[in-house]
């Protein structure tokens, strides 16, 4: 019985500190789906950044918010939310990798 209880606390630990390391967080956006997100940003044409290096979190913005067009629609707390989130969670990435399926993975496994 020992024995059990010492091999499924090693099988659990790793995940135990990687939960309290403080290097993962629920992505609000894009289905919790952290490689879109840090790649892509928000969904849809009319978002206010969009994302150059997720690696340093570094991102552009689009022109179609206010800030910095003066005549463009007021950012929403979303946008504001979300730019938060990648310039915070983004450049904790161990490495930047590259979509290996098909398409561009937005659509796998369901558009999001």
């Amino acid at each position: 019985m020992k024995i059990r209880m010492i091999v499924l606390a090693l099988i659990y630990s790793p995940m135990v500190l990687a939960q309290d390391s403080g290097f993962y967080e629920f992505i609000r956006y894009r289905d919790n789906d952290p490689f879109l997100f840090c790649t892509e940003g928000l969904k849809g044409l009319d978002k206010c950044w969009f994302p150059l290096d997720p690696g340093s979190g570094t991102y552009m913005y689009t022109g179609v918010c206010d800030e910095p067009n003066p005549d463009g629609r007021s950012w929403t707390f979303e946008d504001r939310d979300s730019l938060s989130q990648y310039q915070r969670v983004c450049p904790k990435a161990m490495q930047a990798g590259s979509w290996q399926g098909a398409g561009d993975g937005s659509n796998s496994p369901h558009p999001h």
